[in-house]
């Protein structure tokens, strides 16, 4: 219990730090017009599948990296979560879009815990209104850009990512299952890379700095830090998991101020303290 409790918050940080890193690099490619949405997902999920592959064959293949039909529920979660996400933000602007994507995510990891006979108390009910009113400040600047097919595109993404999310606290062999996942999900996604869904969706964009940052994604900050991530959801709720994610947006902004140049404002600083604020209360015990 007292080596859990130690390494239980480095894990969800590294978690954290990764899942932001992926967003600022999603973000830096696409406007540097480096690589097309879809093709950037398609580059990141294959090059992580086959990472996880190889760390597998290094670990003797576990039977549970073996691809079977309990990887095919979380990988069609995966997937479109993926596919969503490559084309939702070009209807809608990127601070309202992660309101919804994250409001999306909450509710369903709620809507699990109900369902497996959780409750939810007053105090993390509370938690997740005031960090949701900290996204909604950023949101609230970008309401020109909502359009419903937006909405409905990321409220479909936080939706399969909460399902995707809540498979994971039932895994006893994380690292394992998130490859068998992979490699399923890679299958999925290999069939529409062929038939070129993506230049029927838009335009293709490949440079090779596009694909070096794909792959970067793929086989770096998601290879490590998906098995990381359903490994800290066997020691937290489907509701702290929820609020935990909420702080992903707020590093996300303050990385893009530092890496990316983007200006810093006061909506961000009020943002991310609601959201501070919000985990402090509803994360602890």
């Amino acid at each position: 219990m007292g080596s859990r409790s130690r390494v239980l918050p480095v894990a969800m940080l590294a978690v954290l730090l990764s899942f932001a890193a992926n967003s600022l690099m999603t973000r830096f490619v696409v406007q540097q017009r480096l690589l097309d949405a879809a093709l950037l997902t398609e580059v990141r999920f294959l090059s992580g599948a086959l990472m996880l592959v190889a760390i597998a064959v290094v670990r003797g293949v576990p039977k549970a990296a073996i691809p079977g039909r309990r990887h095919l529920v979380p990988a069609c979660w995966l997937g479109a979560y993926a596919l969503l996400i490559s084309y939702g933000y070009q209807h809608i602007g990127a601070s309202a879009g992660t309101f919804v994507f994250y409001a999306a995510v909450f509710i369903a990891l709620v809507g699990v815990d109900t369902a497996r006979g959780a409750t939810l108390s007053t105090r993390r009910l509370l938690a997740a209104l005031l960090a949701l009113a900290g996204l909604g400040v950023l949101a609230a600047a970008q309401l020109s850009t909502v359009t419903p097919l937006g909405v409905a595109m990321l409220a479909g993404t936080g939706l399969a990512w909460g399902l995707y999310t809540a498979v994971g606290r039932g895994v006893t062999d994380p690292l394992a299952m998130t490859t068998g996942n992979f490699v399923t999900l890679a299958v999925i996604l290999f069939v529409p890379a062929v038939l070129g869904v993506g230049q029927v969706l838009g335009t293709p964009i490949i440079t090779a700095s596009g694909l070096g940052w794909g792959v970067l994604m793929g086989a770096g900050t998601t290879a490590c830090a998906y098995p990381i991530w359903y490994w800290c959801l066997r020691h937290i709720s489907g509701t702290q998991a929820g609020l935990f994610q909420l702080a992903i947006p707020i590093v996300t902004g303050v990385g893009a101020v530092g890496l990316l140049g983007e200006p810093f404002s006061l909506r961000l600083a009020v943002a991310g303290l609601l959201v501070v604020l919000g985990l402090g209360l509803g994360l602890g015990r």
